[in-house]
């Protein structure tokens, strides 16, 4: 479905890359604004309130409200929250929707970051942030994990990335060494889990 959904991206955008903003766009949104002494603006930009506001409106839902109980049940158990009674269908178009909600945040970020709108602006950053989540103990097969694990997954692959690029990496090793972090952080996962069962038997 990646290769559809973007194939059908490209084909009614036809490739158009977009410059033109409106001028409070452009200038930045920016709370508590204010000038240092070095002369920059400093204050809440709109990346740092988007994040804020998305991990609020997250965290209220998966931690206050059933339906990210229901939610958790459902990774954990799918056919197990069926018998119980949870609407399987409802609770994925649910998650999906979210989840396409908050790709378009992510879309609005990014192109007030680099005040450019591209079709492949963030191709083949899906690794990244599979291993973001991966790395803030989010289990792959479902059930577990959470908000602050993810965050601090996200903070861990940033300054990852940030120290190769202060040690004169090159980029292109960027996403080998997010493929290791993927594989080994699943394949320790693994191994807990059997020892887990091995000690459990």
């Amino acid at each position: 479905t990646l290769n559809i959904f973007y194939g059908l991206l490209l084909y009614l955008t036809k490739g158009v890359w977009l410059y033109s903003y409106p001028e409070w766009f452009e200038e930045g949104v920016m709370l508590f604004k204010f000038t240092a002494a070095d002369g920059y603006d400093y204050g809440l930009s709109l990346p740092i309130l988007t994040l804020l506001a998305v991990v609020a409106l997250t965290g209220f839902i998966m931690n206050k409200t059933s339906v990210g109980r229901m939610i958790y049940a459902m990774g954990g158990n799918r056919e197990a929250a069926s018998r119980m009674g949870f609407g399987i269908f409802k609770m994925q178009l649910f998650v999906y929707g979210y989840m396409g909600l908050m790709s378009g945040v992510a879309g609005v970020v990014q192109s007030a970051t680099v005040l450019t709108v591209a079709p492949d602006s963030l191709l083949g950053y899906e690794l990244t942030v599979l291993a973001a989540v991966v790395l803030g103990g989010t289990s792959i097969v479902g059930g577990r994990g959470t908000l602050l694990g993810t965050l601090l997954g996200v903070i861990l692959l940033a300054v990852l990335q940030n120290g190769l690029n202060l040690l004169g990496i090159s980029s292109y090793w960027h996403t080998v060494v997010t493929g290791v972090v993927i594989v080994t952080s699943i394949s320790m996962t693994a191994w807990s889990q059997r020892k887990g069962q091995g000690v459990i038997v």
